[in-house]
């Protein structure tokens, strides 16, 4: 506006100069004079209206920069009142928290207790103790057919490849050519949990044993003071503390680290029954003190223990022969052992190691592939003198007074609905004291599985399964269980031998993991010529019998049915 009124002002000075000159100057020099005033007149009334719009693009200017800055004031005040309700909003929960705490306070605690996907459970409110029970049963019907040639052996010469050691032999035409019938394989209580916090594990099962030797001892659980009556017992107690970054100790009962057939569950097998050659191999339970460390790919285990399945045994039993004079044998019956070692590596290719828990593959499930070493050493139990329990100085298994060293290796493929499974195993039975009708180096047992399974539905899986086990004793693999009525063999798996083992069957998972019926067919090639495995697992349970030397195999069906709570 100072720059108008400078104009105004240069304007009636140039009019008051108009006047004078032409009050000086005459009329001539009127025109004159005025034609220069109009023209100065036009520029500055251009100049003006320049100058008036500069002046109001300044103010538009000016408005803009006004409403930024009123904008920004919002956003603070709104900044601001959003952290005083954040303020306000955290006093009120801080509040409640207080006030929950003090009526928890006046109020009991409450365990809570239900059904998860790991079974029924108890926990404390805190959750720092926890008591989880899980069950298995199974109900299974089982055929064995022996061959002709092994009917007619047997009835001819019944003592022959049976170990009845002193008892009498049956009499001619006593034996059944095919045997049938019900038996409750496995009937399991598994309590676990945590005590004092979730690092302080344990775990215990509770096992209803068969009665296996109802032929012996007739009457089963009726018959008085029978030995082989059927009885409960302790397959599992351990405690575990975790250490944390995968590493842990378990102390107590349980399986030895050795053959992962064996340390899968029972309950998630692929066949009705593990292999012949896991019962010939397999350390099953005992008792000691195991490290574990696990990573995202690789797992080690070793284990200190009393010997392969010396499960719940007498930390001095062994010595109660020893008097005072007379120098007694230590390890009368083979029953214990000096020192024992099992160690386990695994490597994981892929996948995750929970998806090996099963021997099946479920559609939908997880793909890895897994591959594993085993080994077990151990020291048969030392005797006052240098015999040996076992005929001709034979080893009758691992507590037997020698050295035995077995290993193992297997790959595990699982592809979501389809599975691969194979190992090869050895025992070596070396140090054996010689006598002077038996001086044996050492005696090697070999044993091979491969099997696989395939869901043809989502329900279904259908699997085949091959076996392979073979001793050699001086050498040869020829059957070792010659004997007659008089005289009859005892069968042992470090006699001489060979057979094969083939089976296929099928699995129905009728409510998925809980209740499965599993039906398979087995035969095998050659006469099976032990009862009782290198560490003392017994073939009963597989369902198979002892056969004669010269015998030509035999048949066995069975279908079971599992449920699990």
């Amino acid at each position: 506006m100072a720059i108008v009124h400078t104009a105004s002002f240069l304007i009636a000075g140039v009019l008051s100069q108009s006047l004078s000159a032409q009050s000086t100057s005459g009329t001539d020099a009127s025109a004159t004079l005025n034609s220069q005033i109009l023209q100065e007149l036009e520029a500055l009334r251009k100049q003006n209206a320049a100058l008036a719009q500069d002046i109001e693009a300044m103010r538009k200017q000016n408005k803009s920069l006004e409403g930024s800055v009123a904008d920004l004031q919002v956003q603070q005040n709104g900044k601001w009142l959003s952290q005083e309700r954040a303020k306000e909003v955290r006093s009120v929960v801080e509040d409640v928290l207080k006030d929950a705490d003090a009526r928890a306070a006046l109020t009991p605690p409450v365990p809570t207790a239900g059904f998860g996907n790991r079974g029924f459970f108890i926990a404390s409110p805190d959750g720092n103790f926890i008591l989880n029970l899980s069950g298995q049963l199974q109900i299974r019907y089982a055929t064995n057919f022996l061959s002709s040639r092994d009917y007619s052996i047997l009835n001819a010469n019944p003592g022959a490849g049976v170990n009845r050691n002193t008892a009498p032999a049956p009499s001619i035409n006593s034996y059944n050519k095919s045997t049938y019938g019900f038996e409750i394989r496995r009937m399991k209580l598994d309590f676990f949990g945590h005590v004092i916090d979730p690092s302080w594990q344990y775990r215990l099962i509770l096992i209803y044993n068969q009665n296996q030797n109802a032929s012996l001892i007739p009457g089963g659980n009726n018959a008085a003071g029978a030995n082989g009556s059927s009885n409960a017992g302790m397959e599992e107690a351990m405690v575990i503390k975790d250490m944390g970054d995968g590493f842990r100790i378990s102390l107590g009962q349980f399986k030895s680290p050795f053959l992962r057939e064996e340390i899968v569950s029972s309950r998630r097998q692929l066949a009705v029954e593990r292999s012949l050659v896991d019962q010939m191999f397999s350390t099953k339970f005992t008792q000691g003190i195991q490290g574990t460390w696990t990573g995202d790919y690789l797992i080690f285990e070793a284990m200190y223990n009393d010997g392969g399945s010396n499960a719940n045994t007498g930390a001095t039993a062994a010595f109660n022969s020893e008097s005072v004079g007379t120098p007694q044998n230590l390890n009368n019956g083979a029953g214990f052992t000096q020192w024992a070692v099992t160690a386990h590596a695994g490597w994981l290719a892929y996948g995750q190691w929970n998806d090996f828990n099963d021997l099946s593959s479920f559609p939908g499930e997880g793909e890895g592939l897994m591959f594993n070493a085993w080994l077990n050493m151990q020291r048969g139990g030392e005797s006052a003198t240098s015999a040996i329990q076992g005929t001709n100085n034979i080893p009758l298994n691992g507590n037997s007074d020698a050295q035995f060293l077995t290993w193992s290796v297997d790959a595990s493929w699982h592809l979501g609905g389809a599975n691969f499974f194979s190992y090869f195993v050895m025992n070596t039975a070396y140090d054996i004291p010689a006598t002077t009708t038996n001086n044996i180096s050492s005696i090697n047992n070999y044993g091979a599985v491969v099997q696989g399974g395939y869901f043809i539905t989502d329900t279904v899986e259908l699997f085949g399964r091959w076996e392979w086990m073979s001793t050699q004793n001086k050498g040869v693999n020829d059957i070792g269980n010659v004997g007659n009525a008089t005289t009859p063999t005892v069968a042992n798996v470090f006699n001489a031998g060979r057979t094969n083992v083939y089976t296929a069957g099928f699995n129905w998972f009728i409510a998925g993991r809980q209740i499965k019926l599993t039906t398979d067919i087995g035969f095998t090639t050659a006469p099976l010529w032990f009862n009782n495995g290198i560490y003392g697992a017994g073939v009963t349970g597989t369902n198979y019998r002892i056969e004669p030397d010269g015998g030509g195999g035999q048949i066995v069906a069975r279908t079971q049915l599992q449920l699990l709570f």
